[in-house]
């Protein structure tokens, strides 16, 4: 009987210990995977078997869940751009004194302004059909001056300048404005300290620029070119064209008797939207 036990152990040890080996292999439970991983591969699979007993794991225990991975780290929000801003207006309004130091120049609708807009304490150097030519060249101005000689006699702080009706028919509008260019030069070389305002070509209305030369695609032209002598510091450009256009952008044809020039009643019109164009220095 004795000498039967040992021969019975033996077997059993070598079935115990491939079964040990080939458990954690075939792995029915699930437990054994993350372990096996860990191996070498010169280590017998039942050293998993005592890794996951070390950790309190056996073959009845339920397998781990998988960790998730981990979440990514949110990225911070990108701060807004600025919005940009818009540059300061270089206007304010004003009433009828601010005009008390200034002069207006130009043709037919500076002299109905004179008549009509209702500012008797400005000063005017104006005619009908006065050009950029004929205002440097010709005596035309009271006593039969020159612009230089009518500028030399009073030291003004404004000066508003509005021509160019009468020269839709001639020459371009880069022609046009390099004698433009010559007036606004004498006129600041005469009078430095002046505030100026260029002011835009009116246009005309609709049937009026359809069948003459008072085009109002010409007037848009030129008064594209006398917006760039505008440096926003000494020189400033006024559209007045929105006080009396309609809107195809033409001159309303109830304002208008001849279809270039407003009737007295809107002269006021156009003072009054001087008047949210002033500059105090």
């Amino acid at each position: 009987m004795s000498s039967r036990i040992p021969s019975l152990l033996l077997p059993l040890c070598l079935l115990s210990a491939v079964t040990l080996n080939v458990y954690p292999l075939l792995d029915p439970t699930g437990v054994y995977g993350s372990y096996l991983s860990k191996l070498d591969k010169k280590t017998p699979p039942v050293a998993a078997v005592a890794l996951a007993a070390a950790d309190g794991v056996y073959p009845w225990s339920e397998p781990k869940a998988p960790e998730p991975p981990p979440a990514p780290e949110p990225l911070p929000e990108p701060e807004p751009e600025p919005e940009p801003e818009e540059p300061a207006s270089p206007f304010t309004t004003v009433d009828a004194s601010y005009f008390d130091d200034a002069l207006f120049i130009g043709d037919s609708h500076t002299d109905g302004f004179k008549d009509y807009a209702g500012l008797p304490n400005a000063d005017y150097l104006c005619h009908n059909g006065l050009t950029v030519w004929s205002a440097v060249e010709k005596a035309e101005f009271p006593g039969r001056q020159t612009l230089s000689q009518a500028l030399r006699g009073k030291h003004y702080g404004k000066i508003y300048l509005m021509l160019g009706i009468n020269e839709l028919g001639a020459g371009t509008a880069e022609s046009w404005a390099a004698q433009y260019k010559v007036l606004l030069d004498e006129v600041r070389e005469l009078q430095p300290d002046a505030i100026i305002f260029l002011q835009a070509i009116f246009h005309t209305t609709q049937e009026k620029s359809d069948t003459t030369f008072f085009k109002n695609s010409t007037i848009d032209a030129r008064n594209a070119e006398i917006q760039k002598f505008a440096d926003n510091e000494t020189v400033f450009y006024i559209d007045c064209n929105p006080v009396f256009d309609d809107d195809t952008s033409a001159l309303t044809a109830e304002y208008s008797g001849d279809g270039v020039h407003v009737k007295a009643p809107y002269y006021v019109m156009w003072r009054d939207y001087l008047f949210q164009f002033g500059v105090v220095r």
